[in-house]
């Protein structure tokens, strides 16, 4: 393939990509109250599905597992605070150590996101069929290569 070649083949990954995400983001968009009461947008409800994954996690141990900074774990931690799905405790052994857990409120809204998740999921088995897991894992090989290159990138940027 020659350099035109690929870097049309390059335009056309880069469309679907944005119809991809722009699908993502509509199924979120702009909120949802995932059976909660209150509206949370997608980043919230990821928090939470992040925090009932691993009741007890700090907020860098949230930062890392999520990929994101302290301090935009920080914001969200305290929205979903105020509109009270998280619960914020201090670890008995190091009194600046904030530890994080989900409240009824919060596991309502875990429960109906993996309830979500579920229903997506059996779209993807219908999909799929039998070659379901390799498909999965496949797909996930190529995001995890997108999500390296894009960082990479945005590395290369910062730099200049």
């Amino acid at each position: 393939m020659n350099m035109k070649d690929s870097q049309a083949a390059f335009e056309r990954f880069l469309d679907i990509l944005d119809q991809v995400m722009a699908k993502m983001a509509s199924m979120h968009s702009p909120t949802r109250d995932f059976g909660t009461g209150v509206p949370l947008y997608r980043t919230e409800i990821h928090t939470v599905q992040a925090i009932g994954e691993n009741p007890g996690i700090n907020v860098t141990g949230l930062a890392k597992h999520m990929g994101v900074t302290k301090g935009a774990v920080s914001q969200t931690i305290s929205k979903l605070a105020r509109k009270g799905l998280v619960r914020k405790t201090y670890a008995e052994d190091n009194a600046k150590e904030i530890l994080l857990e989900l409240s009824d409120v919060g596991w309502t809204g875990f429960r109906t996101h993996e309830q979500f998740h579920m229903e997506m999921f059996d779209t993807v088995r219908e999909c799929f069929g039998d070659n379901v897991k390799p498909r999965l894992e496949m797909l996930t090989k190529a995001m995890t290569d997108l999500n390296g290159i894009l960082a990479r990138y945005e590395q290369g940027r910062k730099g200049k």
